[in-house]
């Protein structure tokens, strides 16, 4: 009988190409046929991978094609299966479907036979990936909370309201460059009223397939932080002894809000934090702050910015568009300049200045009745 523990290379080709044997031959081949993909969905380099497939291909078990790809404009090789080889790859899928695992789902562990295990799952575990996790184990055992298979949790319940969001879309965009990139923190700073935590709350409803942690900074103590982190590892699935190591392994990201005249303790806890942060990790920080925060009360250096670690995005005001956006009034040319100059872009300021909130635009700012008053008439000069 086929052992998951000792698969070879050959055998997982020939069960990852097998998913893919009745591609139809008048369209686009998949990725995932040709040697990066295979690459990729077996985990074996590209460099050992040539050498298995020329195995194969001597065996008869496999062919090679070229063919066109999706989203590829030239064509490139592809591998798919003999009859010889779809016969050993059904025998190795015999095998294995005689074999079960313990798999532990929503605290509920149960045994399951291996060919059940996409249905188990929902799709979210196919097999090959499924037999590629139980190598290393001791025990045929699988957590699919340690694994990110269950669905990504999200622990945002302090995350702003984000029912009224104009503009940002060149800011969303670098978010999302950023994202794709090595540099594992972001610092979103602005001045306050800008919007950071907004962008921010509004970027993460978009991040489906990975968990997502958010922290108010704000009157935090250190071990409140640490608490947090620990039920957030402890909902995951994930030991919870060493919090730091434990979280940068993570496929998760992880919101630092409002950092802006934080306790030292939790500045020196950030600290070790970041210190332990690599580019590898799969782990992403975010940080929004203000942007008048002085160097030495922020808990990562220029040096982080030079070398890749950390990157910022600086919040400017919003155009004339969003604000009248906001304003939801069609607003005369001079009024609006002046409007633009007393609130500076500010989101927050001209959402009260809309509502006709004379009590939060004086709570928040350092004007005089007389100006908030000519504010509340500058609204009216619409171009009708």
């Amino acid at each position: 009988m086929t052992d998951t523990s000792s698969l070879t290379y050959k055998q997982k080709v020939l069960l990852h190409l097998r998913n893919y044997q009745h591609q139809d031959e008048r369209k686009e081949k998949s990725e995932d046929v040709t040697q990066e993909g295979i690459s990729e969905n077996v985990g074996v380099s590209r460099t050992h991978l040539s050498r298995v497939l020329g195995s194969l291909n001597e065996e008869d078990l496999i062919e090679e094609k070229l063919a066109s790809v999706a989203g590829h404009d030239r064509q490139m090789k592809t591998y798919s299966l003999t009859s010889s080889g779809l016969a050993v790859a059904d025998r190795i899928l015999d095998d294995l479907s005689e074999k079960s695992i313990d798999l532990i789902k929503e605290d509920i562990e149960k045994t399951v036979p291996l060919s059940k295990i996409e249905e188990e799952t929902d799709g979210k575990l196919d097999l090959l990936t499924c037999i590629s996790l139980l190598e290393d184990k001791e025990e045929e055992r699988l957590d699919l909370r340690e694994h990110g298979v269950l669905e990504p949790l999200k622990m945002v319940e302090d995350t702003p309201s984000v029912e009224e969001f104009y503009g940002r879309e060149k800011e969303l965009e670098e978010m999302k460059v950023w994202m794709e990139s090595d540099t594992p923190v972001l610092a979103v700073l602005g001045r306050k009223g800008l919007g950071a935590s907004a962008l921010t709350a509004k970027f993460i409803r978009n991040l489906e397939e990975m968990h997502v942690l958010w922290i108010n900074l704000k009157s935090n103590t250190k071990e409140k932080l640490k608490t947090r982190i620990s039920n957030f590892l402890e909902e995951i699935g994930a030991p919870n002894e060493d919090i730091i190591n434990e979280l940068t392994s993570q496929n998760a990201v992880v919101v630092l809000d409002d950092y802006y005249e934080i306790e030292e303790e939790v500045v020196s806890f950030l600290k070790r934090f970041l210190e332990k942060i690599e580019k590898k990790d799969s782990l992403k920080l975010i940080i929004t702050g203000r942007e008048g925060t002085p160097v030495y009360e922020r808990f990562y250096r220029s040096d982080h910015v030079e070398n890749g670690l950390v990157e910022e995005l600086n919040l400017s005001s919003l155009g004339k568009e969003e604000v009248q956006q906001i304003l939801d009034k069609d607003i005369k040319e001079e009024a609006l300049e002046r409007i633009m100059m007393f609130t500076k872009g500010s989101p927050l300021l001209l959402k009260f200045l809309r509502e006709g909130n004379e009590e939060k635009l004086c709570e928040l700012t350092p004007w005089e009745e007389e100006q908030i008053s000519l504010l509340m008439y500058l609204k009216t000069e619409t171009k009708e």
